[in-house]
């Protein structure tokens, strides 16, 4: 009878130590400068500096440091108040020209909308690059918040878009500026 209940308690132990709550994602905040926002698992700011020649700017550099995974990442600028619509329309022929550069396809995949991410209008857009047989997706987003225009370039590769897509939306839903 002791080693019957024995193994039962054992088994619920061990049915207990795989709980799938362990595998959900970690958040980390990002703070810098009054700037604050919440990174997944795995993503790392790599640069945070200012704009060469752009007075007030701000260019912040972050990519998915996950083990295997694919080429992912975000860049987030901001400066002081311009035109979104101009801006959205420069970050498209901006990354255009650059991606043609190295010989990487670039398209639009729709016309720039406004739509509401957690307390912000962002005017966004969605594009995808290919090379031979990679794909990869992205987006263009621009916003103004506090006197200041923010615009987040993102791209995953098209295998991580699940995971890893909304990373931009989740990053403008905390951003914090004091």
């Amino acid at each position: 009878m002791k080693r019957y209940l024995f193994s039962i308690c054992t088994l619920i132990i061990v049915i207990s130590a795989c709980n799938p709550s362990a595998e959900k994602q970690q958040n980390s905040i990002y703070s810098k400068d009054g700037l604050s926002f919440s990174l997944p698992k795995y993503w790392k700011v790599k640069k945070d500096r200012t704009i060469d020649g752009v007075a007030n700017s701000r260019f912040i550099s972050i990519s998915d440091e996950e083990p295997f995974s694919k080429d992912a990442y975000l860049i987030i600028t901001s400066m002081d108040s311009v035109n979104l619509d101009k801006t959205l329309k420069n970050l498209i022929t901006q990354s255009r020209a650059s991606y043609g550069k190295r010989n990487v396809e670039f398209g639009m995949l729709n016309e720039p909308k406004t739509v509401k991410i957690g307390k912000y209008d962002v005017l966004k857009a969605d594009f995808e690059t290919r090379i031979i047989a990679n794909r990869n997706k992205g987006s263009l987003a621009v916003m103004h918040h506090k006197g200041k225009t923010y615009s987040f370039i993102s791209s995953v590769d098209i295998k991580d878009k699940k995971k890893n897509f909304s990373v931009a939306d989740s990053v403008i839903k905390s951003l914090r500026v004091k």
